[in-house]
């Protein structure tokens, strides 16, 4: 008995994917995300605008971010979220991937689903028959200035 459950336990910390698993999120017709928990509603994003909402903070994206979202002629946005697991991992986050069906890489930016901090962007690139993962490392300035952007609505 005591191996079976040593087994089990192997089997569940190796498999992250049982323990967490993205929401897919979808937008509306209206700018509202749809699909996260009401703790994080207000939810908008426009991609047009470079708007994005979250509860009371907002933001509208710097060019020098927002060309990860437009860099594609006809990018396929897919958005998820995560709000269930530990913050001591990563903080709760909303996540876009922005992709195009004929081009081998796609942007993954991740941002803070409390703060809007940006967390991460890292780029997928296809290789042969595997993937390869690169974080992309903004300059100080555009740094400064999404951070800056920040608002917090009264």
């Amino acid at each position: 008995m005591k191996v079976l459950l040593i087994l089990i336990s192997i089997l569940f910390l190796n498999n992250s994917n049982t323990l967490h698993k993205d929401s897919p999120l979808q937008v509306d017709n209206n700018g509202n995300i749809i699909g996260l928990p009401k703790e994080f509603v207000t939810a908008k994003f426009n991609l047009d605008e470079k708007y994005l909402r979250l509860n009371d903070k907002e933001i509208i994206l710097p060019d020098c971010l927002a060309y990860y979202f437009t860099e594609h002629k006809k990018p396929n946005l897919n958005l998820f979220a995560s709000w269930y697991h530990s913050k001591k991992v990563i903080p709760y986050y909303i996540g876009f991937d922005v992709s195009q069906l004929d081009i081998d890489y796609k942007y993954t930016i991740l941002i803070n689903l409390e703060t809007l901090e940006l967390i991460y962007i890292e780029k997928t690139i296809k290789e042969g028959n595997g993937w390869n993962l690169e974080r992309i490392e903004l300059d100080k300035q555009c740094k400064t200035e999404y951070k800056n952007g920040i608002k917090t609505l009264k």
